[in-house]
């Protein structure tokens, strides 16, 4: 009987040690590329709070995203919440001087640099110009992701060509109303797109979509934790309109408002009336430049004190957190 009770707990040792010894291997999540994984709860789009990744990776194609799920935040109408933001915004081209490097010359051009994406506001009204601003800038016409033109004006749109013909191939985003010829020219080097209503470029940076109707005109909005960055061209439709549209229409405060506001014709008391409606807005900083006027920069000035930002053909804007340098 002895060998027989020893073979059974041999037996018994056996099984053991094989169970003890089979894993289990853990399920592993897989993301495909220019896919976003869904989220844990239930995602809508719109004014409905939802989930989203919150790391992005921005490809060069201004319509496609990488996403990488890292962790995810509750958002509302679509604003995308991160840890560290920085935005950059540098003219390079404005009537007003400021670089005494650089060419001023009537019209308006921005760069915005903002999650690895670079984005160009309007080309300026010389192409040459442009260029060699950039040029004595730093700036890599290669690096420019995108365009977004804010009216069909030449001192905003005539320096697209010249940048163009540099061989870059950014898609450009303007006004459905533009004439048609102004389009037809573009989609000889590039693609672009027509816009009307709000319109996502990238993560965080949207157009407001076509306003006004005399001289339609589009501005450009960047969502940051702080509150918006409305960019104008020349706000023609107004520029308490097209501020207080960017507000409703993301229902954020506004903390950054430059461009040009369009006042070189108002009198005092319109620019007055004008600096109280931002006010009433709670727009928390100005930086006016181009059409806005002497008269109603120097007043912006005085209201807004240390809130106020000058200016000029090669001015900087560094936006991190609560803090505008």
């Amino acid at each position: 009987m002895k060998p027989i009770c020893l073979s059974l707990w041999a037996v018994i040792l056996i099984l053991m040690a094989a169970c003890s010894s089979t894993k289990i291997a853990p399920a592993q999540d897989t993301a495909t590329l220019n896919t976003m994984p869904a989220p844990t709860n239930t995602q809508t789009t719109g004014s409905t709070p939802s989930a989203i990744a919150t790391q992005i990776v921005v490809s060069p194609t201004p319509t496609e995203e990488v996403i990488i799920a890292t962790q995810t935040t509750e958002i509302k109408n679509e604003v995308v919440i991160t840890g560290t933001q920085i935005v950059t915004i540098t003219v390079v081209y404005d009537n007003n001087p400021y670089d005494p490097r650089l060419t001023p010359a009537w019209g308006f051009s921005a760069l915005v640099e903002y999650h690895g994406y670079t984005l160009l506001f309007d080309s300026g009204g010389d192409g040459q110009i442009l260029l060699n601003n950039m040029r004595t800038l730093g700036i890599d016409p290669a690096q420019i992701d995108s365009v977004v033109l804010s009216h069909a004006h030449d001192d905003h749109t005539a320096g697209l060509t010249a940048l163009l013909d540099t061989g870059i191939k950014p898609g450009v985003y303007l006004l459905r109303s533009f004439p048609a010829s102004f389009k037809r020219q573009i989609q000889q080097y590039t693609q672009i797109y027509e816009v009307s209503s709000r319109q996502s470029i990238t993560t965080d940076i949207w157009t407001t979509g076509e306003i006004g109707a005399a001289v339609p005109e589009q501005a450009l909005v960047i969502q940051t934790e702080q509150g918006l960055v409305v960019i104008t061209g020349c706000a023609h439709p107004g520029i308490v309109a097209m501020v207080k549209q960017a507000q409703d229409t993301f229902n954020a405060p506004i903390l950054l408002v430059m461009g040009g506001f369009h006042l070189v014709e108002k009198s005092q008391a319109e620019i007055e009336t004008i600096v109280r409606d931002f006010e009433l807005m709670e727009v928390k900083n100005v930086a006016p430049c181009h059409c806005t006027g002497e008269t109603a920069i120097a007043q912006f000035s005085t209201v807004y004190g240390d809130n106020f930002v000058k200016l000029g053909v090669g001015s900087t804007i560094h936006l991190k957190g609560n803090t505008i340098e």
